[in-house]
């Protein structure tokens, strides 16, 4: 009897423990699984963190060395992720450092899939056995030919220096630097605990890439129009697709930058509101004539050649630095506000409100007559209402007729008008910078130029803007170079 009992209660138990066993496994299978993100990042328009196949684009059922795989197209993946330009290159980089880099232009056998064992595994047909990364973390993509708003462009006052992509950059030797988040300390027992937290930073320096001096002043220009001028001691860090200029001693940093300009000129457009306030502080009357679109480049090839005959009497203009968008009505808000576009709030073509008080508010509030002409039939609201001229004759521009109607304002004892022309940055647009057309524009406005000079009884400001920056010519440059960051300003007394 006894015997038969404990048969029966090993039995209960053996079934319990099965039950028990599936129910834990049961439970297991409803828990959710970690599975580490897979981040596309470098030269791409969207970083993307993947978390499960599903988010890639549809599953294929593959086979590869006696393995069955659920896998993805990678190029579903680097569709996704949109490269700027022409992907290139890609570099599938392990969580353990090592790196398979393939081609962008033969992925058609190239897929991603997910196992318990490996991670995030590369599964790729008929490319070499070592490209089949596994414990995948990142998949870095170098474009070539980026798009003329993407990436960092380096330039110096005679030359552009280096231009590097946060693709590139990821693919280099970059140095991890512990910056320094803060400190904290507690009392415990009578004694002191402290404690520091830093993040990991991929960084570089700009020696790194061109010689530069250690306290060599560099203008460093953000995406958003934001300058920051410094000694060259700070650090880029080269994020998931931009880059960012760091300088931990100030706790300061310029987010996703743009260019930098090494040895920067004095003088910029910015300068057209400081000496017109000046000037009608001290009572003189000013004329601001703006040449929207002429750059330095123009400007000196057009005065070698004969092309600007009264600019090349007048004196010889100081190379000034423009400002970043190239875009339309931005570079026209800094010249008449004297800050750059994060601050004044044109930093778009699409900007029209300024948050800061331009040289018209300061001439009204001087009590003195001002004058804006333009041909813009899209102006940014400033203190004053234009007069805009916007007929096209035979011509095919409005400079003419502009020009017709700052003659008939010059003697009507305004304090201050600014006139702004178009047609260089027109024809600049059409046919190139240096084309015969451009130059015919340049000498067409320096006649006009000219006639104002001589009916204007005050002080002259002569000053570029860089207008808008298409890149759509044959030939045409990125929008931060030497041939769009610097145009002439000039003073002319009369």
């Amino acid at each position: 009897m006894e015997k038969r009992a404990w048969l029966l209660a090993s039995c209960l138990g053996l079934a319990g423990l099965a039950i028990g066993g599936l129910a834990v496994g049961a439970y297991m299978l409803q828990q959710p699984v970690y599975i580490p993100p897979l981040k596309v990042v470098g030269d791409v328009r969207h970083c993307l963190t993947i978390k499960s196949l599903d988010q890639i684009g549809p599953i294929d059922r593959i086979a590869f060395q006696g393995t069955s795989y659920r896998a993805a197209r990678l190029a579903d993946l680097i569709r996704a992720a949109g490269p700027v330009g022409a992907a290139q290159r890609l570099y599938l980089v392990g969580s353990d450092g090592f790196t398979a880099a393939i081609g962008a232009g033969s992925i058609a056998d190239c897929h991603i899939a997910y196992t318990a064992s490996n991670g995030w595994e590369a599964v790729n047909l008929d490319h070499p056995i070592n490209s089949n990364a596994k414990s995948i973390a990142e998949i870095v993509v170098v474009a070539g030919g980026s798009d003329k708003d993407f990436g960092l462009g380096i330039i110096g006052p005679a030359a552009d220096l280096a231009r590097v992509t946060p693709g590139q950059m990821l693919t280099h030797n970059l140095q991890e630097y512990f910056y320094h988040e803060g400190d904290a300390s507690v009392q415990n027992g009578g004694e002191t605990y402290e404690s520091s937290v830093y993040t990991i930073r991929r960084v570089f320096r700009l020696n790194d890439l061109i010689p530069a001096g250690e306290g060599n002043p560099i203008l460093v220009v953000s995406a958003d129009g934001a300058w920051q001028l410094v000694d060259n001691h700070g650090y880029f860090e080269v994020k998931e697709n931009y880059i960012d200029y760091l300088l931990p001693d100030e706790r300061v940093t310029v987010p996703r930058v743009r260019g930098v300009i090494v040895d920067p000129p004095a003088a910029s457009i910015m300068n057209t509101y400081f000496d017109a306030q000046h000037y009608l502080e001290n009572g003189e009357q000013v004329l601001v004539m703006i040449l929207d679109g002429l750059t330095y480049r123009q400007y000196a090839y057009a005065v070698a050649n004969g092309d600007a005959p009264f600019l090349k009497r007048a004196g010889t203009a100081v190379k000034a630095l423009g400002v970043y968008p190239v875009a339309a009505n931005v570079g026209f808000a800094a010249m008449i506000t004297g800050k750059p576009p994060a601050e004044n709030g044109i930093a778009t073509a699409d900007d029209r409100q300024l948050h800061a008080p331009s040289i018209f508010a300061e001439a009204l509030a001087m009590k003195k007559r001002a004058l804006l002409l333009d041909a813009d039939r899209n102006p940014i609201n400033t203190e004053v209402q234009p007069s805009i001229t916007t007929g096209r004759n035979a011509s095919e521009t409005s400079d003419d007729e502009l020009e017709a109607m700052a003659l008939g304002n010059l003697d009507k004892g305004y304090d201050l008008i600014v006139v702004r022309f178009h047609s260089i940055a027109d024809s600049r647009e059409r046919y190139g910078p240096l084309a015969d057309q451009a130059m015919g524009s340049i000498r067409e406005i320096d006649r006009y130029v000219e006639r104002m000079v001589a009916k204007w009884p005050g002080r002259v400001i002569i000053a570029a803007d860089q207008g808008s920056w298409s890149g759509k010519l044959a030939g045409s440059q990125v929008d931060f170079s030497g041939d769009t960051m610097f145009v002439p300003y000039l003073l002319v007394s009369n």
